[in-house]
């Protein structure tokens, strides 16, 4: 009955509208107007006859189980149904929606090693709004996410993707680099030290395969360049090498160097304990060219990482071990010892070469009695960096805190504590600077509301 009132009155009033609208819109002459006007209703049409066609399909099976229901009326009935819903999903499948959502923070800091804040016992203070959107059409897919910061907006990432079948996925765009510990290697707002080297939660411009086969999931990926083309800017959410030093400290120097090139590869198998839990065993390489502007000049520079992500009922343990180096054709008067990174308007200078240890831990308490609260995640995360012997400090951070989630909000609680940490008091490169002989301890809170 539906797809004959859709055949019917339906394609009826499409028609009367296209035949009248010119009578209508003549006193106006809007030629332009009528003819968008007249593509809206076409595109209209075709969707009614499309739709149309699959009603018809549903009512050729209604009457063809309806038919057979006298031989076996119970049977018959729930194959009915069951074929029913199967057309209904395959009719709503091929077009999902686009899903626009967003998040907006705020965020309270309080630093030990800040004598300008003593007596003000830190500060309070917005964080960013940010917009996304994420959903598929047929097998394309869409992800996308820009933020706006109080003191920059940047793009956090945007790729186009395409499900070639069940196991395979193509990303094209500026998607996370697969390295080590995914989505992250660690529990915190504060993310692991690893992350102030460019090794976790990073996004560049390339191309990136995903296959995941029960157990095993593989990505390989190349990047042409960082996510904004640009390594002179430090506006960006992605920790990359930083060509100029901007908003430079901490022993950044303008050596002008800048990724590209590089090539990714990520194995993981995951091994399952049945009621037990879970283990993820993973190894990660990469490699990559490190272009100098200045000499013209083209180094490298690689990475490898073995990691466990294992989840055993409420508890997490992350343990990974890292190491890279960055080996670029610096010009004359740069120090080769370090790599300026940069991010979040700043620059800042690292190890060209270190071993990076992460050993994370985290357990979930549920909160059903609370109905104000769903659930906290306590956590200890920690870092430690060492640089080639002789040439730099190690770094070490570590972060106790805990999530509390409560719907839509979720709320980070952290006691970050290091030494020789970048944007925790210290200097990655410089024993010497600023409050680097001395533990340094910050706490931080950041509120979000997502949707």
């Amino acid at each position: 009955m539906m797809g004959k009132i859709l055949s019917g009155t339906g394609l009826q009033l499409v028609i009367l509208i296209l035949l009248a609208g010119p009578v209508f819109a003549v006193d106006s002459v809007d030629y332009d107007a009528l003819l968008q006007e007249v593509q809206q209703l076409r595109s209209q049409v075709q969707q009614m006859a499309t739709m149309e066609q699959r009603l018809q399909q549903l009512e050729t099976l209604l009457m063809a189980q309806h038919a057979t229901t006298t031989e076996s009326t119970g049977v018959v009935k729930e194959q009915s149904k069951a074929t029913v819903k199967e057309v209904v999903e395959e009719v709503f499948s091929e077009r999902q929606p686009i899903h626009f959502g967003g998040a907006m923070r705020m965020n309270y800091g309080y630093k030990d090693w800040d004598g300008a804040g003593d007596e003000k016992y830190g500060d309070a203070g917005f964080d960013l709004f940010r917009i996304n959107a994420d959903g598929a059409i047929n097998n394309w897919i869409l992800s996308a996410e820009y933020r706006f910061y109080s003191y920059m907006n940047t793009v956090h990432h945007g790729y186009v993707g395409y499900n070639v079948n069940d196991q395979w996925q193509i990303q094209a765009g500026i998607h996370q680099v697969p390295f080590g510990l995914q989505p992250y290697a660690s529990h915190n707002f504060w993310f692991s030290g690893a992350y102030y080297v460019g090794l976790e939660d990073d996004y560049d411009m390339g191309v990136k395969a995903l296959y995941n086969d029960g157990p095993l999931s593989l990505a390989l990926a190349f990047y042409k360049n960082d996510e904004l083309a640009s390594a002179s800017s430090a506006d960006r959410y992605s920790i990359d090498v930083n060509s100029s030093a901007t908003g430079g400290y901490a022993g950044a120097q303008a050596d002008g160097n800048e990724e590209t090139n590089q090539f990714n590869a990520r194995l993981a198998y995951k091994l399952d304990h049945g009621d037990a839990g879970a283990t993820e065993l993973g190894v990660s390489g990469q490699w990559g060219q490190l272009y100098n502007t200045i000499s013209d000049d083209t180094g490298d520079h690689w990475a490898g990482a073995v990691h466990v992500n294992g989840n055993y009922g409420p508890v997490n343990i992350q343990l990974e071990y890292a190491r890279y180096k960055y080996d670029p054709e610096n010009p004359l008067g740069m120090d080769d010892d370090i790599i300026t990174m940069g991010a979040f308007t700043y620059s800042w200078g690292a190890p060209a070469q270190a071993d990076i240890y992460i050993a994370n831990v985290a357990y979930t308490i549920p909160t059903d009695s609370l109905r104000w609260l769903d659930s906290i995640t306590l956590y200890s995360d920690n870092t430690l960096i060492e640089p080639e012997a002789g040439k730099q400090p190690s770094s070490w951070q570590n972060v106790v805190g805990a999530l509390f989630a409560s719907g839509p909000v979720y709320s980070y609680l952290d006691i970050i504590s290091g030494e020789n940490m970048i944007f925790s008091g210290g200097n990655m490169v410089d024993e010497t600077a600023g409050s680097n002989d001395e533990r340094t301890t910050r706490v931080n809170l950041n509120i979000g509301y997502y949707w």
